[in-house]
């Protein structure tokens, strides 16, 4: 998701928003391994302007498509911002560098994934076009991605990677446009895909 054109979504009134970053990583970066790379991207998030409110458990899943690269550890965090969408993927994006990632490939090895899932009930930019990406088959998916910012993200009802953390978090979240929680999305996953994932074991 890129964040190459400004919206007009800013805070009124100075007033906070949550929004709710995925975390994904599966080969070394230059601060060390995938949880340490998540770790200490957590921490590089939160500023003045953004403030830890929840975080899921760690959970190991397959990367996709399969035998494409090692598992993936992954999560979610909520933080409660100032800033506006736009201004708030671009802080992502920035970290996401700052570790080195470049975002030419669709899908693959990560060092570091920073997904805005959501910001507050925001659809961005508009219901029509979320629902196109919403419903894009895979094959498509492979060739084409989006050059604006996406809300929420498009793929979010199809990733058990993803809707499983957001449980530990909240369970009752409701999609701005399917109107289903993450706990009713979760029953129409694929089990199969359930099955994979697993919470991480930090070894001690």
């Amino acid at each position: 998701m890129s964040a190459s054109k400004k919206t007009n979504n800013k805070n009124k009134n100075n007033q906070y928003s949550n929004c709710c970053v995925a975390f994904g990583s599966n080969v070394f970066s230059k601060l060390g391994s995938p949880l340490e790379t998540i770790h200490q991207a957590m921490e590089d998030i939160q500023t003045s302007e953004f403030e830890l409110l929840f975080t899921s458990n760690l959970y190991e899943t397959a990367a996709y498509p399969k035998d494409s690269g090692p598992d993936f550890i992954n999560c979610c965090s909520v933080y409660r911002t100032k800033l506006n969408a736009f201004d708030t993927l671009l802080h992502l994006h920035k970290i996401e560098k700052s570790f080195g990632r470049i975002r030419n490939k669709r899908w693959g090895p990560r060092m570091i994934d920073l997904d805005l899932i959501y910001f507050d009930k925001l659809i961005y930019p508009n219901k029509e076009v979320v629902e196109e990406w919403m419903v894009l088959s895979k094959e498509k998916q492979m060739k084409s991605w989006p050059t604006e910012m996406i809300l929420p993200h498009p793929r979010l009802q199809d990733r058990a990677f993803v809707l499983v953390p957001m449980s530990d978090i909240d369970p009752n979240w409701k999609h701005p446009i399917l109107k289903n929680t993450v706990s009713e999305m979760i029953k129409n996953i694929d089990s199969k895909l359930l099955i994979e994932i697993k919470k991480y074991k930090q070894i001690t």
